[in-house]
């Protein structure tokens, strides 16, 4: 099930889920959908200056990984994620429709499972 962005206010903690995320990094990202299947929910998010790695992602991965859990986590914190659900967070630096591929956009995938709350990095073999 495809959820609209106005679906990911919770993310943004206010009723404008269209304002820019400002993430640890320094970085920041605005919501564009949740898909969520049995057993896993997909956020999407476009980073603004992906393609100019304004957030030093490529210099420091980690930078990148603490950016998309949290991401991660805010999604968790909404109340509406149960344990044992895998959340696969895309951060784009410009939409591409779900499924298809395109090879000029900058995509970056981090898999997680929600244990007690809390996203903790899925490390069994990615299968979705």
């Amino acid at each position: 099930m495809l959820l609209p962005l106005a679906c990911l206010a919770f993310i943004s903690g206010t009723n404008a889920p269209e304002q820019w995320l400002r993430l640890p990094s320094g970085a920041s990202a605005i919501p564009l959908d949740l898909i969520v299947e049995e057993g896993v929910q997909r956020v999407r998010m476009i980073g603004q200056g992906l393609a100019q790695d304004v957030a030093g992602y490529r210099r420091d991965p980690q930078r990148l990984f603490d950016d998309m859990q949290d991401i991660c986590t805010r999604h968790a914190a909404s109340g509406t994620v149960p344990d044992g659900t895998n959340v696969i967070v895309t951060l784009m630096d410009k939409e591409v429709q779900f499924g298809l591929s395109d090879p000029s956009v900058i995509q970056y995938f981090e898999s997680f499972i929600i244990r007690g709350g809390t996203c903790a990095l899925d490390d069994t073999e990615f299968l979705h």
